[in-house]
């Protein structure tokens, strides 16, 4: 091999390692290390969506009762950051079912009790498979604890139980929608 073919030769390998390089570097950044079933977000939103009727307007006032803290879902959020902050939400609201009943019927809820449950077992699934997420990078969002804590002060008062259950699906709806706009690409599919 002459020089000038060595030296091509060589720099045509060195840009081959660089691209193969980049190609696994471009992979891991992109491909969440999480793998939640993005199928099963959607699927939850859709349930969630369907539950019963828009938003009650007589619940409006309470609106400032109950924020959610929506930062957590910053457009510049990373994957990681999303799916913790999904996986938080999912872990409040499971919370306030399992602390508060859902009243049916006249006079309550307006919602289908079948796909509550449908939501639920979604829910619980996707809390089980959650459990990869990463949760030691930092302490809970102490926005989210306040909320919860206002949607269940809501809840226990009984006159205002229904919209706290609104302010609740309203807001669960949100994340879900949000997290699968904005973090697409963070959910297996």
């Amino acid at each position: 091999m002459t020089g000038s073919v060595k030296t091509m030769w060589t720099a045509s390998v060195a840009i081959v390692m660089m691209l193969q390089l980049h190609s696994v570097h471009v992979m891991t950044a992109t491909v969440p290390a999480c793998g939640l079933p993005g199928n099963v977000v959607l699927e939850a939103q859709n349930l969630l969506r369907d539950l019963g009727p828009l938003f009650p307007v007589r619940c409006l006032p309470y609106n400032g009762n109950a924020t959610f803290p929506r930062r957590a879902f910053t457009n510049g959020t990373r994957c990681r950051q999303a799916l913790r902050a999904l996986h938080e939400s999912l872990q409040g609201a499971e919370q306030v079912f399992e602390d508060y009943d859902v009243a049916f019927g006249e006079g309550a809820l307006a919602w289908d009790r079948h796909m509550l449950d449908d939501f639920q077992n979604l829910q619980n699934r996707l809390l089980r498979e959650g459990g990869c997420v990463p949760t030691t990078a930092a302490s809970p969002d102490p926005g989210m604890s306040a909320y919860f804590g206002n949607v269940s002060a809501l809840l226990q008062q009984q006159e205002n139980a229904t919209c706290g259950w609104s302010v609740l699906r309203r807001d669960m709806l949100w994340v879900l929608k949000t997290a699968l706009h904005r973090h697409h690409s963070c959910f297996s599919w």
